[in-house]
């Protein structure tokens, strides 16, 4: 299999071998791709080229050959440089990165993705550094697309066991497959599928107990200028997205971590 100069993006490298990387690239039209690229950590003017060009968020042409899932590198070359991002920019942008790393195996193609991570990271790179709330939501709007594109899109409108409408003055509870349940939507019935999580250990809320419906209202109509709105809506979608990830942490989460 040979593809000619696809749209890509590198996410993540790592050394392989003396002098290659193994170069994870979410490509166009291909999904996420893994490439050998040999020779990038020797020395010489070609090496150097090839490091300089494999950066993060630096729009690529690339091509590549191969019959199994780790492909070979034969041309890469820069479309569009890295925009400049300068601290709470680039630990979000690196944030991206590892989500679509991590989520996304090899060889998984899904439409828009590549787009809407492209879009993501311009809106991070025209967004004042230190404006780290607009930063913050551009995250959480990128999070809630890739539940979305994984199959598990939030539902913020409607109560996951009676289907009746999310109302502002209700109480619920995130269930991490099933959405928001009103905290009495299934009292009294010890045999409901639909058990609730404890809030306080898995979502960090001690003095919250349930989730008011005004915040999840909030949340979907992109409404985020209060801070308890921006921090339920936080941890709302690292709850989502944790069992997708395997129990493991993400690295880039220390980097971001900060006050909120």
């Amino acid at each position: 299999m040979s593809i000619e100069l696809e749209r890509c993006f590198l996410l993540h490298q790592r050394p392989y071998r003396e002098t290659s990387v193994i170069a994870e690239l979410l490509t166009e039209h291909e999904g996420r791709v893994s490439l050998v690229c040999k020779g990038v950590r020797s020395a010489g003017k070609k090496a150097s080229s090839l490091r300089s060009t494999l950066q993060p968020f630096t729009l690529l042409n690339a091509s590549w050959s191969g019959k199994t899932d780790l492909k070979s590198l034969r041309q890469a070359e820069v479309i569009t440089p890295p925009p400049r991002l300068h601290q709470s920019q680039l630990y979000a942008g690196l944030y991206l990165n590892e989500l679509l790393f991590r989520l996304f195996h090899s060889g998984e193609s899904h439409t828009n993705l590549f787009s809407r991570y492209q879009a993501s990271i311009s809106e991070i790179a025209s967004l004042d550094p230190d404006d780290t709330i607009s930063i913050e939501v551009s995250l959480r709007r990128f999070e809630a697309r890739l539940l979305a594109t994984l199959g598990f899109e939030l539902d913020f409108m409607r109560d996951a066991i009676t289907g009746e409408p999310i109302t502002a003055d209700g109480e619920y509870r995130f269930h991490t497959e099933n959405g928001f349940c009103r905290v009495d939507s299934n009292n009294g019935d010890p045999d409901n599928e639909y058990s609730e999580i404890n809030v306080d250990s898995v979502l960090g809320l001690n003095a919250h107990p349930s989730i008011a419906g005004s915040v999840i209202l909030a949340i979907k109509n992109d409404d985020y200028h209060d801070k308890k709105v921006r921090q339920l809506a936080k941890k709302i979608m690292r709850l989502a997205l944790a069992p997708h990830l395997g129990g493991r942490p993400l690295k880039s989460r220390e980097l971001y971590r900060r006050p909120d």
